[in-house]
């Protein structure tokens, strides 16, 4: 096998399936689109810009795309894209006897009707705005696939109902995987009372995640009387952003997706108590959900799970370990690469 891995880099999971994939013997190359973040790849294609200036890299990064189209005979896709505009290349694959798997990373399986609906969202929340033309393109899009891609993966089991919710099948869950030998574990010692506790939050999208309700608590909490500092980091490099956990004691992913993601597995490699909202009728699809030390963590109990951390300061290092023990034996890279290469093995077989 000759493994593609792009053309985007979520959660570095290209970068990293494609390293360790080289390490156990299989040719791998990720090459992803213009990264502001720097995550780790093999090749990084041009930034394009305005004409006249876009000319050149657009060439460039045309031409490395079509090395790579005839070089590789397994194409592992993220996002729903591939190597060119509107999947125009998906038939393609099949008539030179290639093998297309597509991953699905969150906004391109995601069912904004479902989700309105699951979460009873309001009616100016953005997912309940735009559902109906989110859903169209959605259903469009999954439909064109179907007659392509060879399998199917999804990175959280909460895409399995959403994939449904479309009349859509994903055949296996990949769960999202980081190189956990980067994360140096880092013991929290308890603070005195005169030293806030630093609470990190690192949204990518404040109205997914919930920000707003975050900073509503966090504000109620310090005129409660409670020590504590809220840093809210946007924007800034994946090595700065690692910096950031180590200095933070607790750790906020969202409040409102459902699930937890990269961010706070990085946080919880690190040793940091993570908090993220967790649909508990997801666990239907896993068989490790009494192993998950996410802390629970909901729009309506922000104030009440955060006041319970807040006062048992001498339990955040015990979190902190099972949190880190958790990513050591179901996240980490090597264990998740080893699924992966029975995805493909699999896939050639049939």
């Amino acid at each position: 096998m000759k493994v593609f891995h792009g053309l985007v880099n979520y959660g570095t999971q290209a970068g990293f399936f494609s390293q360790e994939l080289r390490k156990k013997g299989v040719d791998s190359v990720s090459v992803i689109r213009y990264d502001p973040s720097e995550r780790i790849a093999d090749v990084k294609l041009l930034k394009t810009a305005a004409f006249p200036k876009r000319f050149f890299p657009r060439i460039y990064n045309m031409l490395i795309k079509l090395y790579y189209f005839l070089k590789c005979n397994t194409f592992h896709f993220y996002f729903g894209q591939t190597l060119l505009p509107n999947q125009w290349d998906l038939p393609l694959y099949r008539i030179f006897g290639k093998k297309v798997i597509f991953e699905f990373l969150g906004y391109d399986i995601r069912n904004y009707k479902f989700l309105v609906s699951r979460y009873n969202l309001p009616s100016n929340h953005p997912l309940s705005i735009h559902q109906e033309e989110h859903d169209r393109m959605i259903r469009k899009r999954l439909e064109f696939e179907d007659k392509y891609v060879d399998y199917k993966l999804c990175c959280l089991p909460s895409h399995f109902r959403l994939a449904e919710a479309f009349n859509s099948k994903i055949d296996q869950l990949l769960p999202l995987a980081i190189d956990i030998e980067k994360y140096q574990f880092t013991e929290q010692n308890i603070k005195p009372e005169n030293e806030p506790l630093i609470i990190l939050h690192a949204p990518t999208n404040r109205i997914l995640k919930g920000t707003d309700l975050i900073i509503e608590s966090i504000s109620q909490l310090k005129n409660d009387g409670y020590n504590i500092e809220l840093r809210i980091v946007e924007g800034i490099t994946h090595e700065q952003l690692m910096d950031e956990y180590k200095k933070c004691d607790i750790f906020i992913a969202q409040v409102g997706l459902g699930w937890y993601g990269t961010v706070a597995l990085e946080a919880m490699a690190i040793g940091r108590p993570t908090c993220a909202y967790i649909d508990e009728q997801i666990f239907d699809y896993i068989d490790y959900s009494n192993d998950i030390p996410v802390i629970n963590i909901n729009k309506d109990t922000i104030y009440s799970v955060l006041k319970e951390l807040i006062e048992s300061k001498d339990k955040l290092f015990e979190i902190g370990l099972r949190s880190r023990k958790f990513v050591e034996n179901y996240h980490d890279i090597r264990i998740v690469t080893d699924q992966l290469i029975q995805v493909y093995q699999k896939v050639w077989s049939s």
